[in-house]
């Protein structure tokens, strides 16, 4: 019967395990230094332990039938970590976990050019803005492009599969509505939690851009209603300004953006909004434009009949942008 003792060591293994795979899988290098590269890690794989080693192999349900000696297991885990480095690099959706995220990730190489950050509305979830990223990389030029889209997961849980960036008190914000007016419906302090979202998600961007070896101008910020908020706010306040920003359906959520905008004079940035939204008016997204215009961003503002969605030629429109900040 195991021990409490036993237990705990068993609990640290499959931590070590899982942190050691994840390393696998993120190690990148340049032409040049794949054979090095590949020797060190080869190299650390053999100081692992026979039940280590097929813990891994089991972690990328492979078999270690027919491994005799230890160094057919290191070889075997060696071939399991390119031959999943392959499929995470063909396009095709697969879960990760960045930074304590949950996130829909996809990417067309092993080392990525561009990192296309995607964050959903409120009470949706990571899979509720997938397809953009399917869509772009099956359909779209950016494609052929060495590109990385991931959707993140919003860490506050509402409901089941309902997440928010952080909390808003509808009621409130309907009373605004009908008092104040759509212009002013979000005047005053923001939620104590979102200074903590924002914190967490930049810690995210920094965990992939160390491990892509990449830096902020290699950043396109994406979002939906909340999450363009979140997406303008990281866009604006970050040390470093992004490649790029694609608000859908947003609004001018913060009084500061104003002033921290006319430090991101420059900046590309593309939005949408339906002109019949009754969530977040029209009104709020004319405003954003208007500030983020003025403080001099190069800003492409799209309107369509619609309400609070994403428009068909949204994803089209969206892929002609991000080619044009890859020349």
């Amino acid at each position: 019967m195991a021990t409490g003792a036993d237990l705990l060591l068993n609990n640290i293994r499959r931590k070590v395990i899982k942190k050691f795979r994840k390393r696998l899988l993120t190690s990148t290098s340049r032409p040049d230094q794949t054979a090095e590269t590949s020797s060190i890690m080869e190299t650390e794989l053999k100081t692992k332990s026979v039940k280590d080693l097929k813990a891994i192999l089991k972690s990328f349900n492979v078999s270690a039938v027919g491994c005799v000696e230890k160094s057919d297991l290191v070889k075997r885990v060696a071939e399991a970590q390119k031959a999943a480095k392959k499929e995470k690099a063909s396009g095709k959706p697969f879960t990760e976990t960045i930074s304590g995220f949950k996130c829909i990730s996809m990417q067309t190489d092993e080392k990525p050019e561009i990192l296309i950050y995607v964050f959903h509305g409120f009470g949706a979830n990571a899979e509720n803005l997938a397809d953009i990223g399917s869509e772009l990389i099956k359909k779209g030029k950016v494609g052929s492009k060495k590109v990385r889209v991931v959707c993140v997961n919003a860490p506050l849980q509402m409901h089941q599969d309902s997440y928010a960036w952080w909390p808003l008190d509808m009621q409130e914000l309907m009373t605004k509505m009908f008092t104040l007016g759509p212009v002013h419906l979000f005047k005053g302090n923001k939620p104590k939690e979102m200074k903590s979202t924002v914190s967490k998600v930049e810690a995210l961007i920094a965990e992939d851009l160390k491990n892509f070896e990449l830096k902020m101008s290699n950043v396109v910020l994406t979002g939906f209603s909340q999450g363009s908020w979140l997406a303008t706010h990281l866009g604006l306040s970050m040390k470093e300004a992004p490649k790029g920003l694609v608000i859908y359906s947003g609004a001018m959520y913060c009084e500061e953006w104003a002033a921290m905008a006319k430090e991101r004079k420059g900046l590309p940035v593309l939005q949408f909004h339906g002109t019949q939204d009754i969530v977040l008016p029209f009104q709020q997204a004319k405003i954003l434009n208007e500030t983020l215009k003025g403080a001099g961003l190069q800003i492409s503002f799209h309107t369509f009949a619609g309400g609070h969605t994403i428009s068909p030629d949204a994803i089209p429109l969206t892929d002609k942008f991000l080619l044009s900040l890859l020349k």
